[in-house]
């Protein structure tokens, strides 16, 4: 959709968004008081217009394919894995794309595609044409995987550790927090005080793999109900980029985003047992000093089908 050119006095932002959410231009007479785009988002989804509108209408065909995104005109779809460049992947595939106010959108990707029918979802398209899509030979179907061990700790590092008290990791992290603690022998979770990663692995190992959190959910499950034509290792990026510059005729980005740089440092013996606030401003530590015996065998066990997948790969 194209709108008419910015009004001076109408932030960019702000046009932006109400492009995306609602298809019209703000009036600058009762526009919504917001502190930043993130919470703009928020204020929108939840407006009454939005609600009613066309545009807050998802298909309900269940996960994983509801998230699956797909680029018409480069003829690709892709299945994002939480912890696995998704963050950078999702905006690059969208950018293919090329959808009205993609640099806005691409500052909250997860959110507005997972809310908005923006055409890049799998969900934003009626059931039929949607599972014609996962089948069509014309599209590449490609997913990206990482090593089971680098992305559990990189999900630890980013929502145990650094993040442990913002809300929108709390979200993440509470169904792990509040149990732990409490066979513990503790009260009211405590965020701040949070859980080892050996606790963590430990959780992991009792847990029912589709119930998990999507950041450290088994990444084979985000695979079922599609046959991907290629399964990329992440330290393949750039050949996922140039595939999609191919496809696409465009000049695409080579940063990912949400780089944590977990397990590159010092050894620190015996982190794996450190609570996040032993962990959280000091050095960075070394993907080893997390991982004993134990811990190796119990991560194997809980993510056997993608050590196959990645051995296949």
């Amino acid at each position: 959709m194209t709108l008419p050119a910015p009004d001076a006095q109408i932030p960019p932002d702000l046009v932006a968004a109400f492009g995306i959410f609602l298809g019209r231009r703000p009036n600058p007479a009762n526009a919504p008081r917001h502190e930043n785009h993130y919470e703009l988002n928020r204020i929108l989804a939840r407006s009454a217009e939005f609600r009613a509108s066309p545009r807050a209408v998802k298909t309900p065909i269940g996960w994983p394919l509801a998230q699956v995104f797909v680029s018409k005109p480069a003829k690709v779809i892709y299945c994002p894995i939480g912890k696995n460049a998704c963050t950078f992947l999702k905006a690059e595939v969208a950018r293919t794309a090329q959808p009205a106010f993609m640099n806005y959108m691409a500052r909250d990707i997860h959110f507005i595609t997972d809310h908005v029918r923006t055409g890049l979802q799998l969900s934003d398209y009626p059931e039929a044409e949607a599972r014609a899509l996962a089948t069509d030979p014309a599209y590449l179907r490609f997913a990206v995987l990482r090593d089971p061990f680098d992305r559990l700790l990189s999900a630890y590092i980013e929502k145990f550790v650094l993040g442990r008290t913002a809300p929108d990791n709390i979200q993440h992290t509470r169904s792990v927090v509040a149990p732990v603690q409490r066979a513990a022998g503790l009260g009211q979770p405590d965020h701040d005080r949070g859980i080892s990663f050996r606790q963590f692995v430990s959780h992991l190992e009792t847990a029912d793999p589709a119930r998990l959190d999507p950041h450290w959910r088994p990444q084979a499950l985000y695979l079922a109900g599609m046959d991907y034509d290629r399964l990329f290792r992440i330290d393949e990026l750039d050949t996922v980029m140039e595939m999609l510059e191919t496809r696409s005729g465009l000049t695409l980005g080579r940063q990912a985003r949400n780089v944590t740089g977990s397990g590159k440092g010092t050894p620190r013996p015996g982190a794996m047992d450190l609570l996040p606030g032993k962990i959280a401003g000091t050095p960075r530590i070394a993907r080893a000093s997390f991982l004993d015996h134990g811990i190796e065998a119990a991560i194997h066990r809980v993510y056997a089908a993608d050590f196959t997948l990645l051995g296949q790969n």
